[in-house]
């Protein structure tokens, strides 16, 4: 996407060309189980012991994001996604238009809502593209990470706070 269409335009464009049922969903599931970035969960963990909050904030889908939160100790009311939505014969009938990232700028939206919900004074969002830079709204992240241990992107990295390259460093610098 270019950024000439509104994100939920292009989502709903995307999903409408194949239309994937429950079924579909499962078995791409099963056949591609979601991997995480090496360093990641000990992150996670490392975090919850300092009783620090974590969330997943995704324009990915929820029935694909729940496991990997499930992998990682994250409440499923800690996750942020887009969520399909299936009729009850399991075809799509369409994704949630609530979720904020089904939409242009939903992650700093979500971000927002949840610093407004938890009241929390400080921030910090961990990611790799520019919707997640998008993030460091007013009320948003205080901090931006940008991780590109998988993806380098030189116009978001040369935006945020803080590079890294592997999830070490920032466990290192948690220690």
């Amino acid at each position: 996407m270019t950024g000439s269409v509104p994100f939920e335009e292009a989502l709903a464009a995307r999903l409408s060309l194949f239309k994937p049922s429950l079924g579909q969903v499962e078995d791409c599931m099963e056949k591609r189980p979601p991997r995480i970035s090496p360093g990641i969960a000990e992150l996670v963990k490392m975090l919850k012991a300092k009783n620090v909050d974590v969330y997943l904030v995704s324009g990915g889908f929820r029935q694909m994001i729940k496991p990997v939160a499930m992998q990682l100790g994250i409440p499923p009311e800690n996750i942020f996604a887009n969520q399909l939505l299936f009729g009850t014969s399991g075809e799509y009938v369409g994704f949630d238009p609530s979720e904020p990232t089904s939409r242009s700028g939903g992650k700093a939206v979500a971000v927002q809502n949840i610093r407004q919900k938890c009241g929390y004074r400080t921030l910090f969002m961990v990611g790799d593209g520019a919707t997640d830079l998008e993030a460091r709204q007013p009320n948003g992240a205080d901090l931006f990470i940008c991780y590109a241990g998988v993806q380098m992107r030189e116009a978001v990295a040369s935006k945020a706070d803080w590079l890294i390259f592997d999830f070490d460093e920032l466990i290192g610098y948690l220690v």
